[in-house]
Order: structure tokens, then C-alpha cells, then sequence
């Protein structure tokens, strides 16, 4: 169950950087326009910080790989690739994005229940994405990585693909 908390956790920050790549944040033209269009295709976790500094160490210690695939109809698919494999896991479900507040929320079906995830984001470049949760998902996202985070949390995604 904490896995599968995890796994939905980190779906929503992918979510979030879906969100952020997509809703931009209006001061670059090239991303407003292009934002959609830069959200889609398929994004790693390649870093994770808190308050308390860089923990992107703890998601090396329990994971090979977090993948997030954001498609151009609202869909995004999660898929976990943990170093225990009963914690492995695929997931899918629906983002939204608003533009107005850079906000993006992914809802995960997580233990049969629907679980919103809301983050704003910030598209560094083409290729890396920046996603903030709000207080609610970064207790959530501590929940599911088993481990408490101390706010501002800021998980930062590369596109792979």
C-alpha cells in the first residue's frame, strides 16, 4: 500500500510538471505558445529538494526509474520502476492545467480511490520541468514515499522521450 502510495505520488508531480510545462507562467511568449505542445512526450524524476536540502539520493536508494508519459488529450500514465519489485507500479489517469494560476492537478486512481495531486510548475527549459506541490500534496507525496518533506518541495523532471 505505501508503494502504491509512492507510485501515485510521484505520478502527480508528473503530472504537475505536465501542468507546468503546459500552463507556463505567461513572462516567456515560446512557452505560452508552445506549452502544450513542450508537456507531452515522456519525463524522468531526476531530482528532489526540501527545505532540509537535496533528497534526490532517497529516490535513487528505492527506485531505477520514475516515468511519467503526458498525452496531448489529457491523459498521463506513471510507471514506477522500484529497486524491490512488489513496489513497482503503473498507473494512469487524467491532468488538468490552469493556465491563469500555472497550476496543474492529476487525478490517480489510487486504491481504488480517485486522488488529486496539485502542483505549480515552472518549465526551466525545453527539456526540464519543475513542479512545486501545495501543503496538501507534499503531506500526501510524505505519505507515499514514506518519509516527511519540509516545505517548499520542488521535484525537477528531464524528458526522455
Amino acid at each position: 500500500m505505501r508503494k502504491l502510495t509512492l507510485l501515485s505520488m510521484i505520478f502527480g508531480l508528473f503530472v504537475l510538471t505536465a501542468c507546468d510545462s503546459d500552463s507556463n507562467g505567461g513572462d516567456d511568449d515560446h512557452d505560452h505558445d508552445h506549452g502544450t505542445e513542450m508537456l507531452v512526450g515522456t519525463w524522468a524524476v531526476s531530482g528532489l529538494t526540501d527545505a532540509t536540502g537535496d533528497r534526490s539520493a532517497n529516490l535513487v536508494e528505492s527506485y531505477n526509474s520514475v516515468l511519467i508519459t503526458m498525452g496531448n488529450d489529457g491523459s498521463v500514465t506513471m510507471a514506477v520502476d522500484a529497486k524491490v519489485p512488489e513496489a513497482s507500479l503503473t498507473a494512469t489517469g487524467t491532468y488538468t492545467v490552469n493556465e491563469d494560476s500555472h497550476s496543474l492537478t492529476a487525478t490517480l486512481e489510487v486504491a481504488g480511490q480517485p486522488t488529486p495531486l496539485t502542483f505549480a510548475y515552472e518549465f526551466a527549459n525545453d527539456n526540464t520541468l519543475q513542479l512545486t506541490p501545495t501543503p496538501t500534496t507534499t503531506i500526501l507525496l510524505g505519505v507515499l514515499f514514506q518519509t516527511q518533506y519540509a516545505d517548499p518541495v520542488l521535484f525537477t523532471f528531464t524528458r526522455v522521450g
